[in-house]
């Protein structure tokens, strides 16, 4: 498009061209998508979609993703690009700290420092990376690497491609969660351990977060469907419903001992393992540091009363996620006001710009090519611009000249012609200015001789000045003459004089003009004090 060719898409934080993102959160029991406007330095949030996968059915799981990225991108209507994130449980995370503070700089040298870390091969691997913490006194930065097989990128472009789009951009879900933390400010000003708990259907994605950076991201193989499966044991019902009576009762079932009896150990053996995952966390970073905070998301967070089990089973403050709070920055806002669903805060983070995931990008197949691509396009661009600029403008020179000069020699003809006729000038005088010298020599001996007999035709000092005297009425005027000067030779008077106001200048030279026989021009002045020019009638 003209727009990536000539002009950045945004600088800084402010975008140029308007644009609609649309971020997918792949989940495997549901997809959920949310679209974002990006305007200037506004963010609108504007809609939301949640599709679960077909039960029961022949197709693959891969088959029915795709069917359901067709059916969302159907239902959204208008949008310019796609961002998604693969799951945090494909992904090698390390926190690493360089004596650098560039971004360039880390970029270049990351992959030489991360390649003894990593259980596959160099070749095979897409890293990329986020920096959670800047220390400008050592100039120094802290990262959090992420690094995947290029298998799995592929594969999630793959579901995208067969439904007929392209993303754009591939993060990772649990760093967009920490950059939508990060956006909101009751949450980034936290200075304490604070733990992100993500309890989806399958998987349990956990991020820790200590001081304000992501410090630790692990995803333990547990979820909705575990706490399910040991319910349908010990409550003796199917798992299927076993799922239904967590999502419709949760911890609120108080007339069945059983049910709460068992509900409790299913959800209190789970947390312990999540209160063990934690306990690493804090043993790590040292200092005796404790977490402060749990906030809760995902589909285990629509479990009644969770927040409440959770806070007397740790005895930590834990609470829901809420993203209402990104609408007390002034550029941030939900259309119609709406609210964001809970299943949808992945995608909302997957899809909100911010700095923190502004150049992390997985999907780095063919980068390179695609920058150099458009880089060659740019220059090319630019060069036809500056030449077509050029021959423009030489073209429309020549063309004015060109004009100009016709029309002087058609001026010139004509003049001749005129003089010639009028005057009888010689053949030999031919240019301009010859004719033109001819015919004022022939004016002036015309005047010389009409001078000799015209004494008696000429309108005599005392006749102007007894005009202007019947015109000017002094005292209405106000009127102050400092001079009156009479040239015969330029045939004019000059009037140096003063009014009180510029009504009164008006009227003088409206009552001036009216001796239209002996005037043929009256200055208009633009001052009460002036010095008018009245040309004289021949």
């Amino acid at each position: 498009m003209i727009k990536d060719v000539l002009v950045p898409e945004k600088v800084g934080n402010y975008y140029i061209f308007p644009k609609r993102v649309v971020g997918f959160d792949i989940e495997k029991t549901n997809v959920t998508a949310t679209k974002v406007h990006l305007k200037g330095h506004s963010v609108a949030i504007e809609q939301f979609l949640d599709e679960k996968l077909e039960i029961g059915n022949q197709l693959t799981h891969d088959q029915k993703v795709v069917k359901v990225i067709k059916n969302i991108v159907g239902s959204m209507g208008k949008f310019d690009e796609i961002y998604t994130a693969i799951p945090s449980s494909q992904v090698i995370f390390k926190s690493l700290k360089f004596p650098f503070l560039s971004y360039n700089k880390i970029k270049m040298v990351l992959r030489y420092e991360v390649e003894p870390l990593l259980p596959f091969s160099l070749e095979d691997a897409v890293i990329d990376f986020i920096i959670t913490k800047q220390f400008p006194e050592e100039k120094s930065s802290e990262i959090m690497v992420a690094a995947v097989q290029k298998i799995y990128v592929e594969q999630q472009v793959k579901l995208f491609e067969e439904a007929g789009v392209s993303p754009k951009k591939v993060s990772v879900d649990l760093l967009s969660l920490y950059s939508l933390y990060k956006k909101i400010p009751q949450y980034a000003n936290l200075k304490s351990g604070v733990a992100l708990v993500d309890v989806g259907f399958s998987d349990t994605r956990i991020a820790y977060i200590h001081d304000g950076r992501l410090a630790f991201v692990r995803t333990l193989p547990k979820g909705v469907f575990s706490y399910a499966k040991a319910l349908s044991g010990r409550y003796s019902i199917s798992q299927s419903e076993a799922v239904s009576q967590l999502m419709r009762f949760g911890l609120t079932k108080e007339d069945d001992a059983q049910y709460k009896e068992a509900i409790e150990k299913v959800l209190g053996a789970f947390w312990s393992e999540v209160a063990f995952t934690l306990q690493s966390f804090t043993a790590q970073i040292g200092d005796a540091v404790d977490i402060s905070k749990i906030l809760l998301l995902g589909q285990g967070s629509h479990i009644k009363g969770i927040d409440s089990f959770v806070k007397g089973f740790l005895h930590i403050d834990s609470q829901l996620f809420q993203v209402e709070g990104l609408t007390d920055e002034k550029n941030v806002s939900i259309k119609n006001s709406l609210t964001v669903p809970r299943s949808n805060i992945i995608s909302l983070a997957i899809a909100l710009p911010s700095p923190i995931m502004d150049k992390f990008n997985l999907y780095q197949v063919g980068v390179s090519k695609a920058d150099m691509s458009l880089l060659n396009k740019q220059l090319i661009t630019a060069i036809v611009f500056v030449c077509v600029i050029f021959l423009l403008l030489f073209l429309h020179s020549f063309i004015q000249i060109k004009k100009l000069d016709n029309e002087i020699a058609q001026s010139q003809k004509e003049v001749i012609s005129r003089l010639k006729e009028r005057f009888n000038v010689p053949k030999e005088e031919d240019t301009v200015e010859d004719v033109v010298d001819f015919a004022k020599r022939e004016v002036k001996k015309e005047e010389n001789v009409w001078g000799v007999f015209s004494g008696k035709d000429r309108v005599s000092f005392l006749k102007y000045l007894l005009v202007l005297t019947d015109v000017v009425d002094k005292e209405a005027l106000g009127l102050q003459i400092k001079s009156l000067i009479i040239s015969d030779a330029d045939k004019q008077i000059v009037l140096d004089a003063k009014v009180k106001g510029f009504p009164e200048l008006k009227k003088l030279v409206k009552d001036l003009r009216s001796h239209s026989q002996l005037f043929s021009y009256v200055q208009s002045p633009d001052k009460t004090e002036f010095s008018m020019k009245i040309t004289l009638k021949k």
